[in-house]
């Protein structure tokens, strides 16, 4: 139920903290608070925090608060174990895909027990308050040191424990200061900090939700320490208020120019590979031309 009834982009949540920063030394190291979750909150945090909240708003998804008021419980119990059972044929999941501008949300291959958690976990929490966000240290706490930390993560300088791929393979982020300005392959982050809030985003760093972060990360995943860096980051990148502006100088620029490149010193080097026995042909020919009477 990582995008448990659709995708949506919220309106934008003012990420301002308050109070003063406290220490993270280094990435690897994140204060820790909170008491633990329950089975059933701990699912949903790896599962659909990163795209849902149940009463604290929209995040990439819908709010699931009283969803089961909205919608009876065979209904959400398919929804989440086979949405694509539902959205090619039922009206109301049809509704919802026109509403949330087509975004669909994938099957998760949940088992039955796993569903039946999570429905009975929305409805618990629409009437009682759950720890929905596990052991999370908001980024307003973070350090102009974390902040630095997290950018070397972004850009691949400090190279993920898991083996991963850096971020600005295929995202950009203003002020990060990178030589190729980063990829086009998926959105501008300078600004995801308030599209998914805090935990939202936390929760996408070490669950993924989109479908190609997914597999990138399925079998390296990101460290706790390198998602509250890389959260860090992100909060100040967006404490700008601007969208990043397209660098002409970027990843795919850059590789576009030197396949052009390399073309040219093939075609270069593929005209002269017979010239050594060229030239000494056509002298002959033309020698023997002279000779002729």
């Amino acid at each position: 139920m990582r995008r448990a009834v659709l995708w949506i982009f919220p309106p934008l949540l003012h990420p301002a903290g308050a109070g003063a920063p406290a220490p993270a030394a280094a990435v690897a190291q994140v204060p820790v608070p909170a008491p633990a979750q329950s089975p059933a909150e701990d699912l949903f945090a790896r599962k659909c925090g990163s795209c849902h909240t149940v009463g604290k708003g929209v995040r990439v998804g819908p709010d699931l608060k009283d969803v089961a008021k909205r919608r009876g419980r065979a209904w959400l119990d398919t929804f989440v174990k086979t949405p694509s059972a539902l959205l090619d044929s039922d009206a109301d999941a049809r509704n919802l895909l026109v509403e949330f501008k087509g975004v669909r949300m994938p099957d998760l291959g949940l088992p039955d027990g796993d569903v039946k958690m999570l429905v009975d976990l929305v409805i618990r929490c629409s009437a009682e308050p759950c720890n929905l966000a596990g052991r999370f240290v908001p980024a307003t706490s973070a350090t102009e040191r974390d902040m630095a930390l997290g950018r070397e993560v972004f850009l691949g300088l400090s190279p993920m424990k898991g083996g991963g791929a850096p971020c600005v393979s295929c995202h950009t982020v203003r002020g990060a200061k990178s030589l190729l300005g980063g990829g086009r392959l998926a959105k501008d982050l300078t600004n995801v900090f308030a599209r998914l809030g805090d935990e939202g985003l936390d929760n996408a760093l070490k669950s993924p939700a989109f479908p190609l972060m997914n597999k990138v990360f399925a079998d390296h995943p990101i460290d706790a320490g390198e998602a509250f860096a890389l959260r860090a980051f992100l909060y100040k990148a967006n404490l700008g208020g601007e969208p990043a502006r397209d660098d002409a100088w970027s990843a795919p620029l850059a590789g576009g120019l030197g396949a052009f490149g390399v073309l040219v010193a093939l075609n270069a080097a593929w005209g002269r590979r017979l010239r050594g026995v060229r030239q000494p042909l056509t002298r002959r020919r033309e020698d023997g031309k002279e000779h002729r009477p």
